[in-house]
């Protein structure tokens, strides 16, 4: 896939393709090749996707797009906690996932369900039983990954990363109570800020964070996923990077139509009279 050195030469890409596709054509810029993998099977060609690169390089691309380049491209990016601070907003040709990121939107459609079906053979039993194992783990994998989301929140305008895909769940998530020493991993996670900010400060940023269930990542979601599985129901060898696989590959037409993120593309479609995705 093409790297782009600015939004220049990402935008000039995707004019020239939009115009080498015919006038019924559009093209979707995404952030990166996950994002690709998502759509590739729902799209009419996928030479329409170009993975920018990167959520700054796509955001720069969009504002610097013309008037006429705009009619063409269609541009999807991560929430990623920018518009909870104000900071970023849609257009018709920016989509914006509701949640955090692409993958916290498709788990919201209900797509662990199938995943459990697939992977734990008590949910075999009974649609009834495969529901209530799927509400268990994903329940759990809430319970784990809202405190983790509220610390990439308050990390996010220090310009530091977290590494929080580093962080041992086991060593924080207590298995009697279906919790986490939120306290604890608090402060853990100073040692990678504090060049920044003091220990009390960075307390407080901390807890300043909205503690509402939609401040959970996707990725750190998958990977909670995945421990939970793992621990609770004796799945060998499960990652965040399989659950995202086979969550991709069961991204059916009835879960598309559920999608927020598919709504607004098909109303951008209806309205410039491009297309990218399969009828």
């Amino acid at each position: 896939m093409p790297e782009y050195t600015n939004a220049y030469d990402l935008l000039m890409d995707a004019d020239l393709r939009a115009d080498g596709l015919g006038s019924s054509r559009a093209i979707l810029v995404v952030e990166g090749p996950d994002d690709k993998r998502i759509f590739a099977r729902h799209v009419l060609d996928p030479a329409q996707i170009v993975p920018a690169g990167g959520r700054k390089l796509l955001l720069s691309a969009h504002e610097k797009a013309t008037k006429q380049q705009r009619a063409k491209i269609i541009f999807v990016t991560d929430c990623d906690y920018e518009v909870r601070r104000g900071l970023l907003h849609g257009s018709p040709d920016l989509v914006i996932t509701t949640l955090t990121d692409m993958e916290s939107d498709l788990i919201s459609l209900g797509l662990i369900e199938p995943l459990v079906l697939e992977l734990v053979p008590k949910a075999l039993e009974s649609q009834a039983a495969c529901r209530s194992i799927s509400t268990n783990v994903l329940g759990k994998a809430k319970e784990i990954s809202l405190p983790l989301g509220r610390l990439r929140m308050a990390a996010q305008p220090l310009g530091v990363p977290l590494n929080l895909d580093d962080v041992k769940i086991s060593r924080y998530w207590d298995s009697r109570t279906d919790s986490m020493d939120f306290a604890k991993l608090v402060d853990a996670m100073h040692s990678k800020v504090s060049d920044v900010i003091s220990f009390n400060d960075w307390r407080t940023l901390v807890a300043e964070s909205p503690d509402d269930m939609g401040m959970c990542h996707g990725k750190d979601l998958l990977r909670s996923v995945a421990h939970v599985l793992r621990s609770d129901y004796r799945v060998p060898d499960m990652t965040s990077d399989l659950l995202a696989r086979m969550m991709r590959a069961h991204l059916s037409r009835e879960y598309l139509g559920k999608w927020e993120v598919i709504r607004r593309i098909r109303a951008w479609q209806q309205a410039s009279q491009r297309y990218i995705l399969l009828t």
